[in-house]
């Protein structure tokens, strides 16, 4: 069934993709590469400190999840009722961990969401310097949402389209 939220075409799980601006000037990034590929699963917004983005901001607590490590969030948000594979709405930080930690410190209303940390995954993310290989890549974070929501098609086009992208070098 497709929904609609504030002009967003939206469909069993949107990915909404909070971008810092960095990111979108690395040819290694790949976030892009989820919007690229699975337009009507994810719409990236780009991340700014002083405004705040109203479609994110207005989502639906009991069924939002934001990707982030529970740890690090657990003093502003205690809460972790909602389950991966009922949610409606996924909001991953799109940026490196520092990145990320920034932006989740910086963005107030992210607090009001539950947070979900993805454990015992192994990222196969070569392209980038530095990568933790407990720190999944964004790709990789989509991949892992679709098959937790079992959208098979999804995953495989995705998964697909990362393979290649992370084979070039």
């Amino acid at each position: 069934m497709i929904k609609s939220i504030h002009g967003y075409s939206i469909l069993p799980m949107h990915i909404w993709l909070l971008t810092h601006s960095e990111e979108l000037k690395k040819a290694n990034g790949t976030g892009q590469l989820i919007c690229k590929h699975l337009p009507d699963h994810c719409s990236l917004i780009v991340w700014q400190r002083n405004e705040p983005s109203k479609v994110l901001a207005n989502l639906p607590q009991e069924s939002t999840l934001v990707i982030y490590p529970t740890a690090l969030s657990l003093e502003k948000n205690a809460t972790l009722s909602v389950s991966i594979e009922a949610v409606d709405h996924v909001i991953i930080l799109d940026g490196t961990w520092q990145q990320a930690r920034k932006m989740y410190n910086r963005t107030p209303y992210l607090h009001n969401y539950a947070t979900y940390e993805i454990t015992g995954q192994v990222s196969r993310y070569v392209r980038r310097k530095n990568q933790q290989k407990s720190g999944l890549c964004t790709a990789e974070t989509a991949i892992y949402l679709l098959q937790k929501q079992r959208l098979t098609d999804q995953v495989a086009l995705l998964k697909s389209a990362f393979e290649a992208f992370n084979t070039v070098v």
